[in-house]
């Protein structure tokens, strides 16, 4: 008598696009993409040789929360590290529709975002083996959660931040914060949620949505499918505007103490029109903390980057992870 063992099929090879699963983090269930490593990155030692090693790129969003916004962006990433690299990404608590939902009446403080992504932190380095590194990458208001993960968890092996477009400070005081603030106003956000919920009764036909997003937004399709589809739903809407408050409220003051701690990890990424993260942000940075690489867009890439840039912005994160 023979014997057969079959090798468990490597995830890798089995999907060319994100893995989708919901991940029950302390009680929520949150919506994650994972693209699956194909192979390892190599490094340095001390004595200059090369050796392999186990890479993770944890991707947290800005508001909205969606992580399907990501998905061109980090595709690319991928694709740039020759799929050599796990990526993950996972959604804010609140900023998702769909069966996961058990509690649409439910609003996320600003800290309970937090403790869900230093969570999900703490889930992956236990499935991973000593020794990974993982990069945390933060856009927008993620650059401040990206900070408060590592400032909770200094030692879990991060060796890099990506801060793209960051808002970590001052929010409230910068051309968009001044301009939006009443729409964070809980009565603001009741009159749009029921505006939303309107809509989605009145255009209930998915694909006549879509195109009425793409037409008013001018979002290509598959970014017009995400809000028409993910967003553009009362709880979810409602969830981002009580975000965005609390944003406005707490980050005010730059941690600066835990960005001088860890300098030599950042990478700031900052743009030359961006009304969330002015320019002013930029040479504040490098005077602050020159001994951080800080950098200015010569792209034309604009805040909310993944609407359009995703590609370009995925191009160069790349790049900085073959780097590292």
């Amino acid at each position: 008598m023979t014997s057969t063992s079959t090798t468990p099929a490597n995830p890798a090879t089995l999907f060319k696009s994100p893995v989708r699963a919901v991940w029950n983090v302390q009680g929520e269930n949150v919506p994650t993409l994972w693209w699956p490593a194909k192979g390892q990155l190599t490094t340095k030692t001390a004595k200059g040789t090369e050796q392999p090693v186990h890479t993770v790129l944890f991707m947290i969003p800005g508001n909205p929360g969606l992580i399907d916004y990501y998905i061109p962006f980090l595709q690319t990433v991928h694709d740039k590290c020759d799929g050599k690299i796990d990526i993950f990404g996972a959604s804010h608590l609140g900023h998702s529709a769909g069966d996961h939902v058990t509690d649409t009446s439910r609003m996320y403080t600003l800290e309970e975002q937090v403790e869900s992504k230093i969570a999900i932190l703490d889930r992956l380095r236990e499935q991973y083996p000593a020794g990974t590194r993982f990069i945390l990458a933060g856009h927008s208001m993620g650059s401040w959660l990206a900070l408060r993960v590592l400032k909770a968890r200094p030692n879990h092996g991060i060796e890099r931040l990506f801060e793209l477009f960051p808002t970590i400070h001052r929010i409230a005081d910068t051309p968009n914060g001044r301009k939006l603030q009443n729409l964070f106003k809980p009565s603001v956000r009741s009159i749009v949620g029921g505006t939303v919920s309107t809509l989605r009764f009145i255009f209930s036909a998915p694909p006549i949505l879509r195109s009425i997003v793409s037409l008013f937004t001018g979002q290509e399709s598959d970014m017009a499918q995400v809000t028409s589809q993910q967003l553009l739903h009362s709880s979810v809407v409602k969830n981002c505007l009580f975000l965005a408050g609390q944003e406005m409220e707490a980050i005010k003051v730059m941690d600066k103490e835990t960005i001088k701690q860890h300098a030599d990890k950042f990478v700031f990424y900052y743009g030359k029109t961006d009304e969330w993260s002015p320019i002013e942000n930029y040479y504040e940075m490098q005077k602050e903390f020159p001994q951080c690489k800080s950098m200015l867009c010569e792209q034309g890439m604009v805040h909310a980057f993944v609407l359009g840039h995703g590609e370009a912005m995925g191009l160069l994160v790349g790049q900085w992870i073959h780097d590292m």
